[in-house]
């Protein structure tokens, strides 16, 4: 990356004051060759050059001895002995590369960093950035030596440590270069800054720079290298001020060469100190934008976003190398950029395959569902609707799901259907309401406490009003002996309906067989009835635990209403609804359909437009011929006929008893007989007479007395022989009045 960006850093040229001398390795090997080197050092020193720096792997075997306190040389014996002396007396560096000795005299160097010490040492050194190190030895030899690295490398080291970190050195390029400008001081102060007194070089914390003239580059300062016969050949006045580079490898002489041009020409980069913590807050950034907040992108505007980061990342690493000569090495961010951007695009390509897939197989679940749905096929719709997994439609058939069991009173799988709704969407419409309420039922349910036979209303607030087959219920109109009666809605033709229910609960199990059988029996008889004082029955039907007769709804109040007094009805008026009811009941029992439970509660009537009709038809012979065996009734003793409380065989003429016992009562808003108990009641009913109208009610025409007397005879024989006779009699005293 450093090596592209590089090629827009602007030219730099240098000054060429570099001299380049090659040695012949063999040669030095030789006498002549080490007396060639002298001869050639002591032209040098002649002419006045600014530094000699020798590149050596190996340094000459030479005579050394200590004497007292001090080194000296021996007496000059050898060739190599007379170098070792010129090379004492003279301003040379040398380097070695496996075993750097320790710093050497004649240049300042105050060493001010250590790891061990300031915040470095909270710091794990596997985070800090890795450092060149040299091995300090024993070896002592009066020559100026510094650490050099002579293999091309991305960055150069300009500060050299210790294996244990606690002492540094600078590079033999350094050094050479702060002799060369004269610098007597050099200071590192270990934060990337080297001060020269008159010039500061800035490092990464490490102490390494990047170098204008380098191999990582591609640029290189022109050297024009020289033999020894060659070197010695020239005028001193070319070595004047120079620095004059000696070594055997050409290759090594150029990478000394390249860093102090560099040094020169003020062309060396560096990564800044910060990046050390810098990089990994950058890297955790993308790491948070890959994982959080690319994933929310639609895929075209996470390429393009990507894209264009990645384009930044890049555009900003020549810009700062130009201005700031900083390099931030982004190859970690880009990398992890690129593979997390392909990363995430497969993994939003692919959830949006699976998500797609995954529609579509709730879509089908659903639609299949929904079609059960429609079909009242629930166990199955609901099994199909709860693989969609919450989605909107869904939900929405579970609900209404729920809500119909509900009606059906089913509030145990109500209760779980909310449930799931309820796990799959939080605060779903009133599901929460709705759970809360089911589980008050619940309790209620497992309460000891009951209701009397035939009293259970099914209206709860908070719950769904009940349906029975098809017909919603809407509200309760009135509760009689063998149940509650409801205003209900037929949704196939929207017309209103009453809903007469029989509760289950009244009988035991062993009647409940008998009573379903009669009851399914005489509603249909009494649904084969058509006449218009007669209240028609549309349907019948059972639920879990009630049947019902779906019939017509009639507005008006039952004649019970009027029975006290003061709400009495006029005398014609009340001789005309028996008149009435009479031929309804005529037409009845040519239908072979005797009604037993006559009375004003089962005779709906409508004052104002003195419509009136009969309600029951069918029903009280079910509840009476069972509810008899048991010593109960439920229908009503006080209107029966003394056959039937007996239990014997019944007729039409029952009914015609029953009308009498009932026009008896309109007429003077009392019964004709009472009774503390039933058994009490029976036998008067049976055997007793009832007592006269006219003491009830002076101002009675007489006819009402014979026409009721008539109607309550004990003996079936002696009463009206049908309702049709005792209509055509109550015709004639209405005539004989007007």
């Amino acid at each position: 990356m450093f090596s592209l960006a590089s090629n827009l850093l602007p030219a730099r040229t240098t000054s060429n004051d570099f001299r380049v001398i090659q040695l012949d390795e063999a040669r030095l090997q030789k006498p002549e060759g080490i007396r060639e080197l002298r001869s050639l050092l002591r032209k040098l020193k002649k002419s006045n050059v600014a530094e000699i720096l020798w590149l050596s792997d190996n340094f000459p075997q030479m005579d050394f001895s200590q004497v007292g306190s001090t080194n000296k040389w021996k007496s000059t014996q050898g060739e190599r002995n007379k170098l070792a002396w010129v090379l004492e007396n003279q301003k040379v560096f040398l380097t070695q590369y496996t075993n750097s000795p320790k710093q050497q005299k004649k240049i300042t160097y105050r060493d001010s960093f250590a790891y061990q010490e300031g915040w470095r040492q909270y710091i794990p050194s596997i985070f800090l950035p890795q450092v060149q190190t040299f091995r300090v030895t024993n070896t002592t030899i009066p020559y100026r030596v510094y650490p050099f690295n002579p293999n091309a490398s991305d960055e150069q080291t300009l500060i050299w440590y210790d294996q244990t970190r606690k002492q540094s050195l600078p590079d033999l390029s350094l050094a050479a270069y702060s002799r060369y400008i004269r610098s007597r001081n050099l200071e590192w102060d270990g934060d990337g800054q080297i001060d020269l007194g008159n010039s500061l070089i800035l490092t990464s914390l490490a102490g390494k720079v990047f170098n204008y003239f380098s191999t990582l580059t591609g640029r290189h300062t022109d050297i024009d290298p020289l033999t020894l016969k060659s070197a010695s050949n020239k005028a001193k006045s070319y070595y004047r001020n120079k620095l004059v580079l000696i070594g055997q490898d050409i290759n090594r002489l150029q990478i000394l060469v390249d860093s102090l041009s560099s040094l020169e020409a003020g062309a060396s980069y560096r990564i800044p100190p910060i990046s050390w913590w810098l990089l990994p807050l950058m890297l955790s950034l993308v790491a948070f934008y890959l994982l959080w907040f690319l994933p929310l992108l639609s895929k075209q505007s996470g390429l393009f976003l990507g894209a264009f980061l990645m384009l930044g990342i890049i555009s900003a690493q020549p810009v700062l190398l130009i201005l700031q000569g900083i390099w931030l090495p982004s190859i970690n961010l880009l990398l992890l950029m690129a593979i997390g951007q392909m990363a995430v695009y497969v993994y939003v390509s692919g959830r949006s395959i699976l998500e797609d897939l995954l529609n579509k197989e709730h879509d089908a679940w659903y639609q299949l569902g929904h079609y059960q749905f429609e079909r009242n096929e629930y166990d199955i719709a609901i099994t199909n609707l709860l693989k969609c997994n919450g989605k909107d439609a869904a939900l929405a058939d579970l609900y209404e799901i729920g809500l119909k069991l509900e009606r059906k009173r089913q509030y145990d799988r109500a209760f779980e259907i909310y449930s799931e709704i309820s796990s799959r969407r939080k605060n779903y419409k009133d599901v929460e309401k709705r759970l809360k309420t089911h589980g008050e039922i619940s309790s209620r349910a497992s309460s000891p406490v009951s209701l009397p036979q035939g009293q259970k209303s099914l209206l709860m607030s908070q719950v769904e009003l009940p349906e029975f087959g098809r017909y919603a219920i809407e509200k309760e109109l009135g509760r009689g002996a063998m149940g509650v009666v409801y205003l209900s809605k037929d949704p196939k033709i929207n017309r209103k309906v009453a809903i007469k229910t029989l509760d289950y609960s009244q009988f035991s199990a062993s009647e409940l067989k008998d009573v379903k059988a009669r009851f399914f029996r005489e509603a249909e008889a009494a649904g084969r009835l058509s006449h218009h004082n007669i209240v028609t029955v549309y349907d019948m039907g059972e639920e879990e635990d009630f049947a019902f007769i779906a019939m017509d709804y009639v507005s008006g109040v039952p004649l019970s209403k009027f029975l006290k007094p003061g709400k009495l009805l006029p005398v014609k008026e009340v001789y005309n609804v028996i008149k009435t009811v009479a031929e309804a009941l005529d037409y009845a029992h040519k239908q072979k359909i005797v009604h037993r439970d006559i009375k004003p509660g089962n005779i709906m009537y409508n004052p104002k437009n003195k419509q009136l009709k009969i309600t029951d038809f069918g029903i009280a012979r079910i509840t009476d011929a069972v509810k008899t065996r048991t010593g109960s009734f439920m229908g009503s003793p006080s209107y029966m006929a003394p056959e039937q409380i007996t239990g014997s065989k019944v007729d039409g003429r029952a009914d015609i008893y029953s009308l009498g016992v009932s026009f008896y009562q309109l007429l003077t808003g009392q019964l004709p007989f009472y009774a503390d108990n039933l058994g009490n009641l029976a036998y008067k009913i049976a055997n007793q007479k009832h007592k006269p109208i006219k003491e009830w009610r002076s101002d009675l025409p007489a006819s009402a007395t014979r026409i009721i007397n008539k109607a309550l005879q004990k003996e079936p024989r002696n009463r009206f022989a049908s309702g049709i006779e005792m209509a055509k009699s109550i015709s004639r005293e209405l005539s004989a009045q007007t």
